[in-house]
């Protein structure tokens, strides 16, 4: 049987006085935990400080070099009546022969224009080997009578171009030097987005100007380049000013990862983007060069065009990815394959391809004769093609592959159709129409309608009917030489 025994009221005050030690002694307990646990999870700092570039620069100054082009200009006619409306006969003995024409009012020529003295342009360039052989741009020397290489020691020598590569941008000269400090070859291919790199150049003439940015993004190709799209430029916010291009582009370890080459401006200087020629490629033209003194690419010859959201779900996508085959080039590798336009390539030799440029970016690298392995997209089923490619035509050929009266009104879209000897040709266009709202012109030959072909006017009227109103249609259509897809809907985006 328990017994109950009573608590006097200091023994009661003992364990109240007990009990308020044991709770704050566990209160800091659990605090200090906390503490330490938020100590745990502190963020660790992932920049520390700002870079020291004195060193890298150091080291490199003697391999970066001053180029200077001597362009011969023809005899540029009179400007100092551009606002009078003279004869095309009088533009004519301008031109060509350096005088004004007859005088107004008058037959007299006027005094003959002095001749004009040849151009003296700059740029930059570094030392790729201890005797003499020098990197630049294309576009430096381009047209050049005399090039002359400027060292960091003051001394000026004449240089010989070895080669040069216009689709590559690169120029490969020679001046006869011994002893000089090639640079370190870095690995572009290693580059990340948001690493710090450093431009040494030229830029209006000031050698050895020193330029620091970050890496912005890699695989860039420039819009309406057609000359570089073989490039896949590096991007970076390095300043880079005429008299630039050709100058070496570092990594922190002092290793040339790009040759600097192009800016996006519309003033004609540094406007805050800067692309460089990685020195992997850079690299694969110049020793072509050395042993050829031209660069042979591969030449697929498919025309394609990228994805907007539109054309992607007119194809039944569901994202934007990947080259769409619009034609190819008459005779080429492409045209003998099973590819057909329609075709969406999404990698080639394993390389993702996520828009169109990414793909002469990849082909332009492999030499005439490479097999290519092509992934694609066939209404929506995935499959390989590999192709041989051939040598990449000095002057590409315009003319693509052709598909295989009354007229014809389509009402829904706005188009008025005709039958021009079994192609069907846009008539006219109806004004904020469907058809109109899709860029669709007067003089447009359209070739197929969701992978159906227009070869008559009731194929055409066919596939109209069967046209989806809910989404987008994909149109193959031809404007001149060249071929390309457009999204038409029924629906106002």
């Amino acid at each position: 049987m328990k017994s109950w025994v009573p608590i006097t009221v200091n023994a009661l005050l003992f364990s109240l006085v007990a009990f308020r030690r044991l709770f704050w002694s566990s209160l800091v307990l659990v605090v200090a935990v906390s503490l330490t646990a938020c100590g745990d999870q502190k963020s660790e700092a992932q920049v520390t400080g700002l870079p020291d570039f004195s060193a890298l620069v150091a080291a490199n100054n003697a391999s970066v070099v001053n180029v200077s082009a001597i362009v011969p200009l023809a005899a540029m006619p009179d400007t100092s009546n551009q606002g009078r409306n003279d004869s095309e006969l009088n533009q004519f003995f301008r031109q060509f022969f350096g005088f004004n024409g007859p005088a107004p009012g008058g037959s007299t020529p006027q005094e003959p224009t002095p001749p004009v003295e040849p151009e003296s342009s700059s740029g930059s360039g570094f030392v790729l080997s201890q005797d003499g052989e020098i990197v630049t741009n294309e576009h430096v020397i381009d047209g050049a009578s005399q090039i002359y290489v400027r060292l960091a020691d003051g001394r000026e020598l004449k240089a010989k171009v070895l080669g040069s590569d216009k689709a590559g941008d690169i120029a490969l000269l020679k001046i006869d030097a011994k002893g000089l400090k090639p640079v370190k070859i870095g690995n572009s291919d290693q580059v990340k987005p948001g690493q710090w790199a450093v431009a040494i150049g030229s830029p209006f003439g000031f050698d050895h100007s020193v330029t620091a940015g970050v890496v912005s993004a890699k695989g860039r190709s420039l819009p309406g380049d057609d000359n570089q799209r073989y490039v896949p430029y590096l991007q970076s916010d390095v300043a880079i000013n005429p008299g630039s291009s050709g100058g070496p582009l570092f990594n922190v370890k002092g290793e040339v990862i790009g040759i600097n080459a192009q800016i996006l401006t519309e003033s004609g200087t540094y406007n805050g983007l800067s692309f460089s020629i990685p020195i992997n490629y850079a690299l694969q033209v110049v020793e072509q060069l050395k042993q050829h003194g031209t660069v042979d690419r591969g030449f697929l010859g498919v025309q394609i065009q990228s994805l907007n959201r539109e054309m992607a779900q007119a194809m039944g996508l569901d994202r934007a990815k990947g080259a769409l085959v619009t034609g190819f080039v008459s005779g080429s590798p492409a045209e003998q394959s099973a590819l057909q336009p329609g075709d969406i390539i999404i990698a080639a030799n394993g390389h993702p391809i996520t828009e169109s440029a990414d793909l002469p970016q990849t082909i332009g690298v492999l030499p005439p004769g490479s097999d290519v392995r092509l992934e694609v997209l066939t209404k929506g089923k995935t499959h390989n093609i590999s192709i041989k490619l051939a040598a990449l035509p000095q002057h590409a050929p315009r003319q693509v592959q052709s598909m295989k009266s009354h007229d014809l009104i389509v009402e829904d879209f706005g188009l008025l159709l005709t039958d021009d000897g079994g192609t069907i040709r846009v008539k006219a266009v109806e004004p904020n129409s469907p058809a109109a709202r899709s860029g669709l012109a007067a003089q447009d030959i359209l070739l197929t309608l969701n992978q159906r072909a227009l070869n008559s006017l009731d194929a055409a009227q066919n596939a109209f009917e069967s046209a989806r109103k809910d989404r987008p249609n994909a149109v193959l259509m031809r404007r001149g030489d060249q071929q390309h897809y457009i999204a038409l809907s029924l629906q106002a985006d």
